[in-house]
Parts: C-alpha cells; sequence; structure tokens
C-alpha cells in the first residue's frame, strides 16, 4: 500500500494548484479525480 503526505480530491484548478504546492514543499502527493484533468469550469463550463 503506497503512503501519501497529502491527497488531493478533485483535479480542478484548486486541486492541480494543491499538488503543486505539495511537491514544492516536499510532500508525497496523490490526486484522485474520475474525470479529466481541469475540472468543470474548464470541460463544461
Amino acid at each position: 500500500m503506497a503512503r501519501y503526505d497529502l491527497l488531493v480530491i478533485g483535479g480542478g484548478a484548486a486541486g492541480i494548484n494543491a499538488l503543486k504546492q505539495g511537491t514544492k514543499l516536499g510532500a508525497s502527493v496523490a490526486l484522485v479525480d474520475p474525470g479529466p484533468l481541469g475540472g468543470a469550469c474548464i470541460h463544461r463550463g
């Protein structure tokens, strides 16, 4: 089982930003999103 310091739920603008900030701080980060990255505002908005 993998261990992460940060779990980000949702690959929208805020989720991608959280992922980037976490990796900049040296955290092991996992991103979970059932759809394509970018979120609803990019793909449906």
